[in-house]
């Protein structure tokens, strides 16, 4: 059973999510490319290959705080890679950019199976 959001204005209950059935498959797809804010961001790095926050927000203008969220998301679901990686980072080190192809490539054909496109 899905949560339920408080009454809305005609004082019924409306669910919190909908997760269709075999939605799973899709879901990390429509989770990265669905949002525009995360969209803007892969296209910008196509483009724009090893760019650093400063550029990349000053670019897409997206707040500090929100970029570096999608950036974090990004690389741990492997859409980008970072030089250096977050394992090899230090302290107070800038790491540059850049967009993973295949990854991204991958889900967008996950997304179009999903869809029937393909």
């Amino acid at each position: 059973m899905l949560p339920l959001a408080p009454k809305s204005r005609n004082n019924t209950f409306m669910p919190k999510l909908v997760k269709p059935a075999n939605s799973e498959r899709a879901a990390a797809a429509v989770t990265i490319l669905g949002n525009l804010g995360k969209a803007s961001l892969i296209a910008y790095l196509r483009r724009n290959p090893n760019a650093g926050r400063k550029a990349i927000s000053e670019a897409i203008e997206v707040p500090a705080p929100t970029l570096v969220r999608y950036l974090r998301e990004l690389e741990e679901a492997d859409v980008l890679i970072a030089n250096p990686p977050k394992s090899n980072r230090k302290q107070g080190e800038w790491p540059v950019y850049r967009v993973n192809n295949v990854a991204v490539t991958e889900l967008y054909l996950k997304l179009g199976q999903e869809l029937g496109e393909i």
